[in-house]
């Protein structure tokens, strides 16, 4: 059974065509639009792939690949994609005042009780929502990268949003399969990219200062804490291993992890002024081999079997 009818995809950079995909399998229609004609056409192909990997691994929700996939298609126009929709996802660029435009656009061709979703990964919420009419309807709703297998979504409150938006929008992306969040207060990056990107930061920061080698630091996730962050999450871990041992790790050890400044932010802008961009142009912290399509879908392929382990696992708290 539909979650929604109509949903509006607006924008199909990188996570759009999959979030369109998460929206094929919980609604009869899916209307994409982007300003872009030539962007609309590849990511039309790329849903395609998308929904067959999942139906490959059996985790495509909503009826069969044909199926879902026959619900999506284009729009010649903003206020063609959104009219009648009962949800529409904002996917566009990261810009703060490209989304502006975009949301006070929307909030002049929307119906006023639609919810109107940013897919912004770090961006306060607020900044859009105050531009847009009937505000109380903006509400965050941020994926993870590969949107169409990562279940998370981050539901993201800002100070002026109608609760009940929150609560419908979070129980819709929960029917539709998705295990999302609620992010009560609007900072910038929210939970997951925070989390992320501290670990991150660190991650670099050892690279830069010669304290481990790139792979050596990948596999200290990989095949140590990573595991266990997969069954119980960073705070769990601590209840599972005790809070009194690691109060003492910590008296000695948080106080040096900020110890470096920006070097991690600095390191990561040397490289981007490189051109050096990852998988992408086969160049990153690691010297990459292939095609960086085929690398893609391999590792896209293991975040599914993973993701599957995930969901079988269930909650934190309770053994299932």
């Amino acid at each position: 059974m539909a979650v929604y009818g109509k949903t509006a995809l607006i924008g199909t950079g990188l996570v759009g065509p999959q979030i369109g995909v998460v929206l094929a399998q919980g609604s009869t229609e899916v209307s994409v639009f982007d300003m872009n004609a030539e962007a609309v056409d590849r990511a039309l192909a790329d849903m395609r792939g998308y929904v067959d990997e999942l139906s490959r691994h059996e985790m495509l929700m909503g009826g069969d690949a044909d199926e879902v996939h026959g619900r999506i298609g284009r729009a010649d126009s903003l206020e063609s994609a959104v009219a009648g929709a009962d949800i529409v996802v904002e996917a566009i660029f990261e810009n703060v005042e490209a989304k502006r435009v975009l949301f006070r656009e929307l909030g002049e061709v929307a119906d006023p009780a639609t919810p109107l979703a940013s897919n912004t990964s770090s961006i306060p919420i607020r900044h859009m929502a105050e531009v847009c009419e009937n505000p109380e309807r903006v509400v965050g709703s941020h994926f993870i990268l590969p949107a169409h297998v990562l279940p998370l979504v981050e539901v993201i409150k800002h100070p002026n949003v109608d609760e009940a938006v929150i609560e419908s929008v979070r129980a819709g992306w929960e029917q539709m399969g998705k295990r999302p969040i609620v992010v009560n207060v609007d900072i910038p990056g929210f939970v997951a990219n925070r989390l992320q990107h501290s670990l991150t930061r660190q991650a670099i920061e050892l690279l830069a200062t010669g304290i481990a080698s790139a792979e050596d630091i990948d596999n200290a996730v990989r095949f140590g804490f990573g595991t266990r962050f997969v069954s119980v999450g960073p705070l769990g871990g601590r209840d599972l291993g005790g809070i009194i041992n690691h109060s003492k790790v910590a008296a000695y050890l948080y106080k040096d992890l900020d110890g470096k400044g920006d070097l991690g932010a600095e390191t990561l802008a040397d490289m981007a002024q490189q051109g050096h961009d990852g998988v992408k142009t086969l160049k990153g912290f690691h010297d990459w081999e292939g095609d960086p399509a085929e690398l893609r879908d391999f590792h896209y392929e293991q975040m599914i079997i993973q993701t599957k382990r995930a969901l079988e696992i269930g909650s934190v708290r309770v053994k299932m």
